[in-house]
């Protein structure tokens, strides 16, 4: 009996953790910067967000250490912040250690990544993939690892979305 019980434990921790580590590149393999550093800055605050989104769009990652595809995309992610260095802002928010900040933005899901445009009535706009802006986070935030070239996207949309509300 006992070792029907130890095998049953056993199967339930491998389907359990089967679902962790799927189709997941190394995170030494995934083209980390060389420094080890991280180049999106870290936010804390609301205000950071705020501040940044006068300087033009803020690509915002959501994630956590602990978590593999969160980790698989933080080179992504940096690489990201030195390609679009003096256009957007690329930051980050570590919902472990600030999931206040990650609440406000309804995280349930990491890693969760949007771009925000702008801010109108105090709410944050945030950009689509097919170039729409949208005030409901949810149908603008891309959840889970993506390529850069998604990202990229997003943030070319939203660079030309500020071009031209600045040209009014």
């Amino acid at each position: 009996m006992r070792s029907k019980i130890y095998l049953l434990g056993l199967i339930a921790v491998v389907v359990l953790v089967a679902g962790c580590v799927t189709e997941l590149t190394s995170v030494d393999d995934a083209g980390s910067i060389e420094s080890g550093e991280r180049v999106a800055i870290l936010v804390t605050e609301q205000h950071q967000i705020d501040d940044a989104l006068e300087n033009g769009p803020v690509l915002l990652k959501a994630g956590a250490d602990w978590c593999p595809p969160c980790r698989q995309l933080d080179p992504v992610i940096d690489e990201l912040a030195i390609d679009y260095e003096g256009r957007a802002t690329v930051m980050y928010i570590d919902t472990t250690l600030s999931p206040g900040l990650a609440s406000k933005f309804n995280v349930y899901s990491i890693p969760d990544t949007t771009v925000i445009v702008d801010i109108e009535d105090g709410n944050y706009i945030f950009m689509r993939y097919d170039g729409v802006k949208e005030q409901d986070r949810n149908k603008a935030r891309v959840v889970g690892y993506m390529e850069k070239e998604t990202f990229e996207t997003i943030l070319d949309h939203a660079i030309e979305y500020r071009g031209d509300i600045s040209e009014d």
